[in-house]
């Protein structure tokens, strides 16, 4: 009875040291983590535990997620799970000065009302409700920061979307972006050439865009002066830019300052240059900055364009009733095919219009001592690319033709690329505008006074893109009776690649992460195999039954006998031929279901396996070491007792 009374009471206090080991290590090991998992994919990167660290004043992170509604929603779950759990990271990592609020808007609550007056979206359930999954930021000078919904389908990015909202609500004033260029962005007035008289000329969209998230400044290329303040620098179409401006650019990124350049070998937008295009002599629709491209490392045609006829916008071409539509290489909407997924620019985006873009390349430099930057390609075509001249494209008038005399060089181009690393001066000898008497014709190897940074003094962060055209509206919106409407990224792209850059560079190694989902590989591999003996076998089959088909028709010519009703009348041996040619096909078609039939058992094999060690074989494990443990203890006892 004693011992009975002893076993119980041992399983119940038992239980109670179970219960109270639990309670006291979720209070007092809450800081211990253990990832094991490939890219360590649940911990923060080191740029992100320095974001979450820089705010001067708290932050307060309020998750809004309707973990009610979305009970039975796997997807959502699992994703919601993952927000909480990094939010939590960052409110750790951040000493205090992040915190986080989880708030479940149930449907008619006041909760729901806030987060829709928030700015959120939420996903309609079909039932009257809907699924909130977004968080708002705020900090106590009024800074208001929302991701109104989170992409279930893009986990990768979820780090770099926190990371920026609490980097954005850090700052206490917006970003300073200034902008250059030898087009008028900004509208205002021009000459009408029928009239012949002013009129309002409209600035190009984006520049709207970029003014409601930072504080632009337009500057003047002809005598430019880069603010201080400046974040980030976007050059915009450098056509002819004097020596003065171009080491302007040059000192300001040595410095460590982050520039955005768009240059082009055929800037369609260059309207003022295009309204010239029939004189004499031709005219010039290229920008380029050749002499910090040849220092850099860059290498950057003017006089070429790149074409995809894979990712070849469609365009209607002709006029009237021989109105077709076509493909136009020249043109170029890259899509999930040429943008970088590892890159948080083009990562997110879905599709990009390029028109009469350029290409980038790494080029050798003469100077051994100089290295030049890394060129890292975030947009590119696909190998079904040509170079086409531009002189060409300005003078086409069948775009039609194009397409018809494509040759492929099966290289893929690179129209968008990162430049990182540490740079030297494309001006050796200083300001090349401080003694020159004329500072628009000055080279820059003139032996001048005055100092100047000849190499970097931190890492440079340039982004570089050959088309300007592609923040013309037409790429990227499309006017409709209810008003403007997106129908391309491109404005997302510069935005992207702006507040990639905004801060203390933190953010810039805040990268997509690995793949959360970790799918069968070996299954796929199994699959694969399969497919590839499956279609060699389709392939024979094929030829098999061409060359039957063919035997016959043959037959059909040497003996054309024919019986009343019109059937051919075959010699024995022909017979026989044909029989043998069906047995061949039928015993082909016999190996191509064995081949499926063995891909279908060696998956369910494998399947069953996994099942077998996951279901099986580790509560057998278990339940060995607990009988072992047993019969240790029972052992143990009666060697006491003999002892006694």
């Amino acid at each position: 009875m004693n011992a009975k009374v002893t076993g119980i009471v041992s399983l119940i206090l038992l239980a109670v040291l179970l219960v109270a080991v639990n309670v006291l290590a979720s209070a007092s090991l809450r800081s211990v983590r253990l990832d094991l998992t490939d890219g360590r994919l649940f911990t923060l990167t080191e740029g992100s535990k320095n974001i979450a660290k820089s705010p001067a004043e708290p932050i307060t992170l309020t998750f809004y997620y309707s973990a009610k509604a979305s009970q039975g929603r796997p997807q959502i779950e699992g994703i919601a799970g993952r927000i909480g759990e990094m939010l939590e990271e960052f409110a750790r990592a951040s000493g205090g000065k992040v915190v986080v609020r989880t708030i479940d808007p149930e449907a008619f609550s006041e909760d729901e009302d806030r987060a829709a007056q928030a700015g959120l979206t939420g996903i309609p359930t079909g039932n009257g409700d809907s699924i909130y999954l977004g968080l708002v930021g705020t900090n106590t000078i009024g800074g208001r920061e929302v991701i109104p919904l989170f992409d279930v389908s893009n986990e990768r990015f979820l780090e770099y979307d926190v990371a920026r909202l609490v980097q954005a609500l850090s700052m206490a004033k917006k970003p300073v972006v200034s902008v250059v260029s030898s087009l008028d962005l900004a509208g205002g007035f021009a000459m009408d050439p029928r009239t012949q008289q002013p009129m309002r000329k409209p600035g190009w969209a984006f520049m709207q865009e970029l003014k409601q998230l930072y504080d632009v400044r337009t500057l003047l290329a002809d005598n430019l002066v880069i603010p201080a303040e400046t974040t980030v620098l976007l050059v915009v179409h450098p056509k002819n830019f004097n020596v003065k401006a171009q080491f302007a650019i040059d000192q300001y990124v040595l410095k460590g300052g982050k520039a955005i350049i768009y240059v082009d070998p055929l800037c369609m937008a260059d309207e003022a240059a295009a309204q010239n295009r029939m004189q004499p002599g031709g005219v010039d629709l290229s920008s380029n900055l050749e002499n910090l491209f040849t220092t850099w490392g860059v290498g950057f045609d003017p006089k070429l364009v790149a074409a995809d006829a894979t990712l070849g916008t469609r365009l209607i071409a002709g006029q009237g009733a021989r109105q077709q539509q076509i493909v136009f290489p020249p043109y170029i909407t890259v899509d999930q095919r040429g943008l970088n997924k590892s890159d948080p620019v083009t990562g997110k985006l879905t599709s990009v219009n390029f028109a009469m873009a350029g290409a980038l390349t790494r080029k050798a430099l003469a100077d051994p001592a100089n290295k030049g930057g890394e060129l890292t390609p975030i947009v590119e075509t696909t190998d079904n690319t040509m170079l086409l001249q531009a002189s060409a494209m300005m003078a086409l008038t069948d775009p039609t033709t194009v397409l018809a005399e494509f040759k492929s060089s099966g290289q893929r181009l690179t129209l968008a690329a990162r430049l990182t690393g540490n740079l030297k001066t494309a001006f050796p000898q200083g300001d090349p505008g401080a003694n020159a008497a004329d500072p628009a014709t000055a080279g820059p190897g003139e032996p001048v006074a005055g100092e100047s940074v000849k190499d970097s003094v931190k890492a440079a962060g340039i982004m570089i893109i050959a088309d300007v055209d592609v923040l013309s509206d037409r790429l990227w919106m499309q006017q409709t009776a209810l008003g403007a409407m997106k129908v391309a990224d491109n404005i997302n792209f510069l935005t992207s690649a702006i507040d990639s850059f905004v801060g203390s560079g933190d953010l810039l190694g805040v990268r997509g992460r690995g793949e959360y989902t970790r799918p069968f590989t070996r299954v796929e591999e199994i699959r694969r195999g399969a497919e590839q003996r499956l279609r060699a076998e389709e392939e024979q089959l094929k030829k098999k039954a061409e060359a039957a088909q063919q035997r016959i028709l043959e037959i059909e010519r040497t003996r054309p006998d024919q019986s009343e009703q019109g059937v051919i009348v075959l010699t024995p041996d022909q017979q026989k031929e044909l029989e043998s040619l069906r047995a061949e096909r039928l015993e082909t078609r016999k190996q191509l279901r064995k081949v499926q039939f063995d891909l279908n058992q060696d998956v369910e094999k494998l399947g069953a396996r996994v099942k077998l060690i996951n279901i099986g074989l580790v509560p057998v494990v278990v339940m060995l070491i607990a009988l072992l443990w047993a019969g240790l203890r029972a052992l143990g006892r009666r060697t006491a007792r003999t002892g006694a």
